[in-house]
């Protein structure tokens, strides 16, 4: 047999914990066929003396769902070692898509709301089957998608018959590709949903073999409370649980992951199957709005009519200044990532911004949310302490929380760096996990997970989506203040048998898919 590709004397980690062994693998048609000593005849080689040969690497959570289209060379997943990227996640994805009307629903037109999807699943990946990408992606239906179809951003609960329709859409969006179903419990409008809802959502999940994540609905002082709440859905439900990038965000409640984690080995004991993911910083990164507004003065899309009252703003800061007293008088621990209005404030601490702004804190940022078209901040709000904790946990992931880099816009060093760190700093500095345990967390352990039985291990007849690296060299250099530099020691990633990375650096090509459930075991 000709090979397409031979790559020699490599030592093999295959995410499976076999002992690390040294061998060469062939790839024909973008399989491993062969492993084995002294193998010929490829059409390219490469030699991996010296090198450590693995599975692909997962991103068990990201938000590339939106960009496929527009950017499907990935690369700012590939360039760390991802061949495999799961998105759609906090509750909100690509697809479907509601049409939502500029003015609130009258009740009349409420009712056939949800047939004026204007982007289905299934038109969805029609378009996205034809677009090659630089790393496989799949996605998740977001529950926030399916009550903005039927429910608008109303602040309540949904009844009997808007459950029913949301489950017909659901389950509609799996059967034609989405792998699972999201919640973003802190995010609007998944915030306004009850237990029915949510537990109900997750049978159907279940019945179609699909695998629930959330974003809950308090990382903070309601950390336990939240984390009980999913584990209750999950348990109610029978569907298989992600924990999402799980943490503990306030001084106060560092050190709670420890009792969160236990919490998911007892319902594990019990009969659940739950799993968590970690990206590796201390820092979080979301939308300005989502943290600084609180959802009850953002439901019915009306944030930055509430903004614009001196009143409500008031009302807002006292909820806010109570809220962060935990975290002390001043918001130095919040950065501004991104704001379309006031570019001059990026990389500033409110205190610096609001110094510049001539206002206090809240009403800077207030401003910002109001007056950008898009605004983010990173939030400085977690430990190092609970990052390792949770690193170390057997079912826990590792994810990137992001998607790639639009107009080369980085806010967070997490985009395109967290797998490098956790092999570098966290494997080979700290010595926190030995390699090969890593390398079943970010490759067979999410592959078991979401469900794709040929990728995620280096064996005869599996997916060749690898990566070739210096395990003594591999390390991130982006951090806060430089977020877009690119990892070291990554010599090759290879995505269905084609090469895609050489030296860290994405050469063009576009050889992953967009992934689908019947792609899944």
């Amino acid at each position: 047999m000709a090979y397409d590709l031979i790559i020699r004397n490599g030592t093999v980690i295959d995410g499976a914990l076999t002992p690390p062994y040294v061998a060469d693998l062939a790839v024909k048609d973008g399989r491993i066929v062969k492993i084995g000593a002294g193998l010929s005849g490829a059409d390219r080689e490469i030699d991996a003396a010296g090198l450590t040969v693995t599975p692909g690497f997962f991103d068990s959570h990201a938000h590339s769902d939106y960009t496929i289209l527009s950017c499907p060379e990935q690369k700012e997943k590939a360039e760390q070692g991802i061949t495999t990227v799961i998105s759609g996640m906090c509750g909100g994805s690509v697809a479907p898509r509601p049409y939502l009307p500029q003015k609130p629903v009258e009740a009349a037109d409420r009712e056939d709301l949800d047939t004026r999807v204007y982007q289905s699943v299934e038109r969805f990946m029609e378009t996205a089957r034809t677009v090659p990408q630089g790393s496989n992606i799949a996605f998740f239906v977001g529950h926030g998608n399916l009550r903005r179809a039927v429910l608008g951003y109303e602040q309540r609960e949904a009844t009997r018959e808007e459950l029913d329709r949301m489950k017909d859409m659901l389950r509609e969006s799996l059967r034609h590709g989405a792998i699972g179903l999201s919640f973003g419990l802190f995010y609007m409008p998944g915030c306004f949903a009850g237990a029915e809802e949510l537990t109900g959502l997750a049978q159907v999940a279940a019945e179609e073999g699909a695998v629930v994540s959330a974003h809950i609905r308090d990382e903070g002082d309601g950390l336990i409370a939240s984390v009980a709440e999913f584990i209750g859905i999950i348990r109610a439900s029978g569907a298989r649980g992600v924990l999402s990038h799980h943490k503990a965000s306030g001084k106060v409640n560092h050190g709670k992951v420890r009792e969160t984690l236990r919490m998911m080995d007892e319902a594990n004991a019990a009969g659940a199957d739950l799993y968590c993911d970690v990206y590796p910083y201390t820092a979080s990164c979301t939308g300005l709005d989502a943290r600084f507004v609180p959802r009850e003065f953002q439901a019915g899309g009306k944030t930055k009519e509430n903004l614009s009252s001196p009143g409500i703003r008031e009302r807002i800061k006292e909820i806010d200044r109570e809220r962060d007293k935990s975290r002390g008088s001043s918001l130095t621990w919040a950065v501004i990532s991104k704001s379309t209005a006031y570019p001059q404030y990026i990389g500033l601490n409110l205190e610096e911004a609001a110094r510049l702004h001539g206002k206090d804190p809240y009403d800077t940022v207030f401003d910002i949310i109001r007056d950008s078209a898009e605004s983010e901040g990173r939030y400085f709000t977690m430990c190092e302490e609970d990052v390792e904790t949770v690193l170390r946990h057997p079912r826990a992931m590792v994810c990137t929380d992001s998607g790639v880099a639009v107009r080369g816009q980085v806010s967070h060093p997490r985009l395109v760096a967290s797998f490098p760190r956790v092999l570098g700093h966290y494997v080979r500095e700290r010595g926190l996990v030995p390699l090969p345990e890593m390398i079943r967390r970010i490759t067979a352990l999410p592959a078991h997970v979401y469900g794709f039985a040929n990728k995620g291990v280096i064996r005869e007849g599996f997916d060749a989506d690898l990566c070739i690296f210096d395990a003594d060299r591999i390390i991130d250099k982006a951090d806060y203040g430089a977020p877009a530099l690119r990892a070291e020691g990554l010599r090759y990633v290879i995505v269905g048998g084609k090469t895609a990375v050489e030296d860290s650096v994405f050469n063009g090509t576009r050889n992953g898919a967009v992934l689908s459930s019947s792609a899944r075991s």
